[in-house]
């Protein structure tokens, strides 16, 4: 029997992380003389916009501000009740006592922007949807425990009628407008987490059936969210505007303008013009801009649970065996990625799961430490007496950012360390996700995850777990899956936590990933621009979790 909140983890992230100068007090009412237009720049065209679908971290810069869900986040990373009246728990009745059932109530005042009301049959159409086996939502997998889940994501193929009554047999049910119950098959300490994501945030059945595939575009984007909107210029920019129908407290922001920049350095002098308020800094050139006497001011610093590694296809020549991948991952000096390249920005990873998440073992893989005789060694063990036995070896990247400067450092250190040849294909972001993210069509390649939740399940299973939407790897090892189904059933969190460990200490010893890096966000921001809110869980934009708080002084 349940007897407390459920879906909560005790999480070493509090207040005192939040960089300095982001403020979390409401600032004054912004004067008439002060054009409250933020600029920022996501580095690139979004594949897409839409909730159920959408994978990268710039698209969620934007549907955050076009959409909000049932729950959303303190900067604690706490739950908070957003369109729900409040988060469900055993006490208040929103969760049965054997912890299956949820029950969400909805506010009665929230309004599309189009005037339109929420209702709780919109957001048991986007959970539908997000099941829908034609679909194909990436991160459905999360949803899987839902009743009826299961089957009705795995009726690829099937004819009309049965996926319909695979669809209505699905247990998310509005018994009214205000009402939403969802069934799980089982008990679930992370669901509630779940139901604070961008892919259960409401969409509108009429829209997405009238529109099609358009209906993400500039016109026809509906949410209920505190902006709108106005304009998507493809590969240029896109325009968000307050908006006038939004049910809660009006931005202070009236627009966001959203520019799609992937030369770091093209962004950097747009922020030294004043047309962005916010910008990366430019790899490499970190130590620099901290030690200039004007920009140094306006350099923030914040956490972020996040990691980057470099993706082998483990169904591809010649990632099969698990020593060459072995191999790569000793062959690289990741201390001087962080020294050399990045100025002491971020940490050495070796392993997944990033420091401040529970499960985080900073001893965890410290067989690959860099070490070019025994990755020489390990390549031999793997078949391969030089790097120039090799098969052709290329490395596909997102042309964007940083991710160029990676993909020559890692061509430069598999080269000299290991004497492998390895061609870079970069790609533009929907060519990328098509080729890799889809398609699976690489041999390595460069990600970077960060925690949609606070919680290890969020680092593991999207990308590890055996056919998981985005085990882009294609690993698959049947103890990590076990342990993996162990540790989501288990309600103890301390047990629950310890079978995270193992799963994650059988990842490591795979080596599907050469871990990379932990990440740290450095940015700049301008000194007029207040309000700013950070949590490491942010998208694109830093504060993006809250930017209806933002304030422009002048």
């Amino acid at each position: 029997m349940l007897t407390r909140v459920v879906g909560t983890i005790a999480v070493a992230i509090s207040l005192a992380l939040l960089a300095p100068g982001c403020s979390q007090a409401r600032e004054p009412t912004p004067t008439a003389t002060v054009t409250q237009e933020l600029r920022v720049n996501l580095g690139g065209e979004p594949s897409t916009l839409d909730p159920q679908l959408a994978t990268g971290l710039h698209e969620l810069s934007v549907i955050r501000q076009v959409f909000e869900g049932l729950l959303g986040w303190n900067p604690d990373l706490t739950l908070k009740p957003v369109v729900a009246t409040q988060v469900p728990s055993v006490e208040n009745g929103g969760i049965s006592q054997d912890g299956l059932v949820y029950t969400f109530k909805l506010r009665d005042d929230v309004t599309w922007s189009d005037g339109r009301k929420v209702t709780a049959n919109d957001f048991a159409f986007a959970i539908k949807r997000l099941l829908d086996p034609e679909v194909a939502a990436p991160f459905s997998y999360l949803y899987l425990g839902i009743r009826g889940g299961q089957e009705y994501s795995a009726a690829v193929g099937a004819d009309g009628s049965t996926r319909q009554a695979l669809e209505n047999a699905v247990a998310v049910e509005a018994p009214d407008e205000h009402t939403l119950r969802v069934t799980l098959t089982e008990p679930s300490l992370t669901f509630l987490q779940k139901m604070a994501l961008s892919w259960v945030y409401p969409v509108r059945r009429d829209v997405v059936e009238n529109s099609g595939t358009r209906w993400t575009e500039a016109g026809t984007y509906v949410g209920n969210g505190p902006f709108i909107m106005t304009e998507w210029v493809h590969q240029d920019h896109i325009t968000l505007e307050a908006n006038p129908n939004y049910w809660g407290p009006r931005p202070r922001l009236t627009r966001i303008t959203y520019r799609m920049i992937a030369d770091p350095n093209a962004e950097l002098a747009a922020y030294r013009n004043g047309e962005l308020h916010l910008s990366q800094l430019p790899p490499g050139n970190e130590r620099g801009l901290l030690a200039d006497p004007s920009l140094g001011q306006e350099v923030v610093r914040s956490p972020q649970l996040f990691t980057f590694g470099l993706f082998f296809n483990t169904a591809a020549a010649p990632f099969e065996g698990v020593a060459v991948r072995q191999a790569f991952a000793t062959a690289i000096d990741r201390e001087a990625w962080i020294d050399k390249v990045k100025n002491g920005v971020g940490k050495p990873a070796t392993s997944w799961l990033p420091p401040g998440m529970p499960g985080y073992d900073p001893a965890l893989g410290n067989e690959y430490a860099f070490d070019p005789d025994r990755a020489r060694q390990l390549l031999a063990q793997g078949g391969f007496a030089t790097g120039k036995d090799l098969p052709r070896v290329s490395y596909t990247f997102v042309d964007a950012g940083e991710q160029r400067l990676i993909a020559e450092f890692i061509q430069a250190q598999l080269k000299e360390n290991l004497g492998v040849e390895v061609t870079l294909e970069p790609l533009d972001p929907p060519a990328f996700f098509q080729q890799v993210i889809a398609a699976r069509s690489f041999q390595l390649t460069g990600i970077g995850w960060g925690a949609d939740y606070p919680h290890p399940e969020s680092f593991l299973v999207p990308l590890f777990v055996t056919g998981a939407g985005n085990n882009i790897s294609q690993y698959g090892n049947s103890e990590f899956d076990h342990l993996v189904a162990l540790a989501s059933r288990e309600l103890d969190q301390e047990a629950a936590l310890e079978l995270w460990r193992r799963a994650h200490g059988i990842l490591v010893k795979d080596a599907p990933v050469a871990f990379f890096f932990h990440g740290e966000r450095l940015f700049l921001k301008k000194p007029y621009l207040q309000g700013l809110t950070l949590t490491p869980i942010d998208g694109a934009i830093p504060g993006d979790t809250m930017l209806g708080e933002v304030l422009l002084t002048r």
